[in-house]
């Protein structure tokens, strides 16, 4: 693969290559390392001013290796693109990014260098998503805190984390919980064993254990 001509967009962080087998474009930062590790400079590129493009330096000449890492490159690029794109939609987990580009066909290592470089550009940050989505289910949902862990886990995030957002938050679920009841129950208190049981059983999907739900219908009945 010979190298034609290397030109840089207006900001300068990407550069535009033309080579006898087509276009492609990547980051100034790699175009740096490309250059550093494949190519030889004429000798006069050493004087020329450093808002001079590489024309100078025409025709450089690609081994196989140097080629595959410049192709590496352009997908890199793409893979961040496309990356970056999917988060513009909605906020994403390490592992719900790294399954997006798997299924755009990325190999494993633009898979994994796109996520290292989101992750040290701010990105993406499994602990700020966490804490995110755990409001929302919390807040919003009144889920309790084992249908939490059970959602957040479902977002591709550790058992470790959820258990320790969880534990570390100052939510009021049995506050929670009394305002489940009252938008479940419409302001009827249950009677009947078969009423009971029916609020019961969607208390437990929403999340709470026997124990929280057999001290509601205690603070319940006590109010009576």
């Amino acid at each position: 693969m010979d190298i034609q001509n290397i030109t840089f967009t207006l900001s300068g962080n990407e550069a535009s290559i033309r080579t006898d087998s087509g276009y492609f474009s990547i980051t100034r930062a790699d175009l740096a390392v490309f250059l550093k590790k494949y190519a030889e400079l004429k000798t006069n590129l050493c004087n020329s001013s450093a808002s001079k493009d590489f024309s100078d330096i025409l025709p450089l000449y690609v081994d196989v290796e140097g080629e595959r890492e410049l192709t590496f490159f352009d997908e890199k690029l793409k893979a961040i693109k496309y990356a970056v794109y999917l988060l513009n939609i909605s906020d994403k987990s390490e592992k719900q990014i790294l399954s997006k580009l798997k299924l755009k066909q990325y190999s494993q290592r633009a898979c994994m260098e796109t996520v290292e470089v989101l992750k040290k550009n701010g990105f993406i940050s499994d602990e700020r998503f966490c804490h995110r989505k755990y409001e929302q289910f919390s807040q919003n949902k009144l889920f309790g805190k084992r249908r939490i862990i059970t959602e957040l886990m479902s977002k591709g995030l550790s058992y470790d984390l959820c258990r320790r957002v969880v534990d570390e938050s100052e939510t009021d679920f049995e506050q929670n919980i009394r305002f489940l009841f009252d938008k479940i129950s419409k302001g009827v208190i249950p009677e009947t064993r078969e009423q009971k049981k029916k609020i019961s059983d969607k208390l437990l999907r929403y999340g709470y254990n026997y124990d929280e739900i057999s001290r509601l219908f205690e603070e319940i009945e006590s109010e009576l």
